[in-house]
């Protein structure tokens, strides 16, 4: 049973490993682009977990989606210090690469990823 364990252990390990390495090179491969956007919704996905010995963890993604001028729409993962600055429905310049966030500069001011 030990053994069954160490094995769904290093798989689930290895895919998250994966996942967050495959994402980074694709956001690096991805031109940086600058385009007129507006912040319509913010989002908080919180994850409550709770192990075999009784301890709660929670873990906190936060989303930034942006309508561009072009109508579509782009998730953005940010720390909390972008999302809570982030000014909701206002029309600014949005540079972004992949699904990474790098600054919005808007009539509020310049909000930057440091």
């Amino acid at each position: 049973m030990g053994s069954t364990f160490s094995i769904i252990f290093i798989i689930v390990v290895g895919y998250i490993i994966y996942s967050l390495i495959s994402r980074y090179i694709k956001n690096e491969n991805s031109p940086i682009i600058a385009t007129k956007a507006r912040l319509s919704k913010k989002l908080a996905d919180v994850q409550t977990n709770t192990d075999a010995n009784g301890a709660i963890s929670t873990s906190e993604t936060l989303y930034l989606i942006y309508e561009l001028d072009t109508g579509s729409e782009i998730k953005l993962i940010v720390n909390g210090r972008i999302y809570r600055n982030a000014p909701e429905n206002e029309w600014g310049t949005l540079t972004f690469q992949g699904t990474r966030f790098i600054k919005f500069e808007s009539i509020s001011g310049v909000l930057e990823k440091i």
